[in-house]
Formats: structure tokens, C-alpha cells, sequence
């Protein structure tokens, strides 16, 4: 869809028409298209909007926050209430009083933040009929945002900025690695002071390949399980890191979602010291999309997350327990 939208110039009837040719009339995007152009497309119901969120799905699915199975949703922009302090329960001796213990919260809300990723691709790439070139564009559009959406969720050095969240393992004293896994995993459980019940670990996958052993067959590349609880793996882990996290304890917000498209846009070509700013009118030097044969494909979502209790993530440092080979 967002291909023929750009090929189409903004104009739902003519992307309708190249949808199409390309991929048949009775395809998803001709379809929708068609119903977008007519003003029908809220008759098609649950398909429209499958497929609005369906690139969006999948950067979950392939993004650690969308393996964190019982993590907890809110709204962003929304007041929360968060407990500090809990209720204590006591043994109370027959015919005395009971015990008065009291909760403490917090109200907090999770702002609206939001992860983009930009692309500029040449129209010949975008109306090669080679099914290939859809399947990379594609591929690497949702690997990115998945990857930058990794990064952000699990680098300890990110404290967290006006733009992004910050990790849930910034401030977290990790525990020094040895060289017996069991050992180490057992201090990193003693250390944890999440429910277990609902605690994921996390690492990359080298970090997981290493830990796998007749003890522990269930734990691989892909993750898998480690002392009964899920593993996640993840190449945005940090290097030799192996996090425990109590998913009840994290509260993620999501927002909008959009996939936009352009051939007349002026865009600044660098991936990052960007200089242009709208809230401030500082700009820089572009280039013309239409000028250049190309197109951009803009996707964003807006989306943030917070650990809401202390303690709720744990992480072990340096942990690397492959065989030495003399």
C-alpha cells in the first residue's frame, strides 16, 4: 500500500489502479485502496484496519517489548496510580488486634514519545515487478525500527531524553560474571527482588548459545527457556549481559501508528546530527526527492514504557561461559 501510494502520487483512485497491475484486483491493497479513494473504506471494516497496524504488528513480533508476554498496557498521556509500599499481612494471636499496615502510591502518566524510521529508495527499486525488491524494502524498514526500539528498551547507558524512554537497565548494578553460569544465575536470583512468577530473561543470542548444556538443554539462539522461565534473545542486548526482568513490573504505552509515503518531499540526507527543526525554524541544506527520482516511506508509532517497581530488573555483566579450547 505504501508503495502505491507513493508510485500514485497521493492519489487513492490512481495507487488503486497500480495496486492492480501489480498485485491483482482482488489483492488487499487494491481493494482497500479502492475503498479509501471512494469513501467507503470504513464499510470494509476489520480488513482496513488489519491492515493499517499489520507493518506495526510484526515490529512487535520482532521486537523484544513484543516477546514480553503479561507486560502491562496503559494509555499514554493518561494518570497512573503506582504502589511504593504494600500491604503487610501478620499472625495474629486469639483475641488481640490485628496488625494496621498501609500503601503508599505514586501517580505518574508515560508521555507520548515516538520512533520513526525514514526511507529513501529509488523508483526504479519501487517499480521493479522483481517480488524480491517489496521483500527488502519491507524487511529492513521493520528490522530497523525493531532494532532501534531494542536498543532504546535495553542499553544501560540510556538514561532516557526528551525523545526516548529510558532503558529499564539503566541504574541497575550488574553483577560481575565468573566462569560457573550456575553460580552466577543463582546470585543474579538472590538479587532479584521481582516477582518471579512473571520474570523473562533477556540476552543476546551468543550469550544463550554459551549457556546452553545437558542442564540446560531448553535455552538457544532463539531463546527459549532457562530455570523454568522464558528467555528472550535479542542482538540490541547489551554484549555479555543476561537481564532478568519482571515483565508485571513494566508499564508500555502505545499510541498512533501511520506509514506515509512522498516523491516531492525535500529531505535532510544524514542518519543523525540532523540539523533541521521545526520548533525552532533552524534548517540546513535537502535535497528533492522529485528531483532525484526517489521516494520516501516514513513509519512511526508512538509509543513509551517504565518500570514501575524497584528492583524489578536485575543483570549479570561479562557473562561469557563458552568452552576454552586449548
Amino acid at each position: 500500500m505504501a508503495l502505491a501510494k507513493a508510485l500514485g502520487d497521493g492519489d487513492d483512485f490512481n495507487a488503486a489502479g497500480i495496486a492492480e497491475a501489480r498485485w491483482g484486483a482482488s489483492s488487499a491493497p487494491a481493494r482497500i485502496l479502492r475503498a479509501v479513494g471512494a469513501g467507503t473504506y470504513a464499510d470494509m471494516g476489520g480488513e482496513f484496519r488489519a491492515a493499517v497496524t499489520e507493518f506495526f504488528s510484526v515490529v512487535g513480533q520482532l521486537s523484544v517489548l513484543g516477546r514480553l508476554a503479561g507486560i502491562r498496557r496503559v494509555p499514554l498521556r493518561t494518570r497512573m496510580l503506582t504502589a511504593t509500599s504494600g500491604v503487610s499481612s501478620y499472625w495474629v494471636e486469639e483475641g488481640r488486634p490485628k496488625p494496621v499496615s498501609k500503601m503508599a502510591f505514586t501517580s505518574d502518566s508515560l508521555a507520548s514519545l515516538k520512533v520513526a524510521s525514514l526511507a529513501v529508495i529509488t523508483e526504479e527499486l519501487a517499480t521493479s515487478s522483481d517480488p524480491a525488491a517489496e521483500i527488502v524494502i519491507r524487511r529492513d524498514m521493520m528490522r530497523s525500527m525493531a532494532e532501534a526500539i531494542d536498543a532504546a528498551l535495553l542499553d544501560p547507558a540510556n538514561a532516557g531524553s526528551a525523545a526516548s524512554p529510558a532503558s529499564i537497565t539503566n541504574g541497575v548494578t550488574p553483577i560481575s560474571a565468573g566462569t560457573d553460569p550456575a553460580a552466577d544465575l543463582r546470585l543474579l536470583i538472590e538479587n532479584f527482588a521481582g516477582d518471579l512468577e512473571s520474570a523473562i530473561f533477556i540476552m543476546m543470542p551468543s550469550v544463550a548459545v554459551s549457556l546452553a548444556s545437558a542442564d540446560r538443554p531448553g535455552i538457544g539462539l532463539r531463546g527459549g527457556e532457562l530455570l523454568g522461565a522464558p528467555a528472550v534473545t535479542s542482538r540490541s542486548a547489551p554484549a555479555g549481559a543476561i537481564i532478568l526482568a519482571d515483565v508485571s513490573a513494566l508499564a508500555l504505552g502505545e499510541g498512533a501508528s501511520e506509514i506515509r509515503t512522498s516523491r516531492a518531499a525535500t529531505i535532510e540526507m544524514l542518519d543523525a546530527d540532523l540539523v533541521q527543526d521545526a520548533t525552532t525554524g533552524t534548517g540546513t541544506s535537502t535535497v528533492s526527492l522529485w528531483q532525484c527520482n526517489a521516494l520516501g516511506i516514513l513509519s512511526e508509532r508512538e509509543m513509551n514504557w517504565e518500570v514501575q517497581r524497584a528492583g524489578a530488573v536485575s543483570m549479570i555483566a561479562g557473562a561469557d561461559y563458552a568452552p576454552v579450547v586449548s
